[in-house]
């Protein structure tokens, strides 16, 4: 690497210090701007920026799409979430028996009768 600096340096030093230098960069400019003004340049150009615009576009578009699926995702994902939390809860009931049945160890999601007295259906208390 210290050696391409140095012949950078260099050959800056020799185009920019020597007459000589310096009439060689004004031909490798001249030579440059025709080069660039040339009709055949200036239509491989064109081509050139017509490609990247269009590359530029498909990428664009499938960039959309795959942002759409990963909303589409997310938003299922997230009332995924929702459902299983929403099965984790415990209702509250009104019913009046709940506390009765956790007093003596019966399952208050199983109420066969809700007028008789879980104290009376549970478990036989023996």
């Amino acid at each position: 690497m210290r050696w391409f600096t140095l012949a950078v340096g260099a050959a800056a030093g020799y185009l920019l210090g020597s007459a000589e230098g310096r009439q060689n960069l004004q031909k490798m400019t001249q030579n440059a701007q025709t080069l660039w003004n040339d009709p055949k340049t200036q239509e491989k150009v064109g081509q050139a920026k017509e490609k990247a615009q269009a590359v530029a576009s498909d990428a664009k578009d499938k960039t959309q799409e795959k942002a759409a699926e990963v909303k589409a995702t997310a938003e299922e994902k997230k009332e995924s979430d929702v459902n299983e939390d929403k099965k984790d809860q415990v209702t509250v009931s009104n019913n009046e028996n709940v506390p009765a049945a956790n007093a003596t160890g019966a399952d208050p999601d199983i109420i066969s009768d809700p007028s008789t007295a879980l104290g009376d259906e549970g478990p036989a208390n023996a």
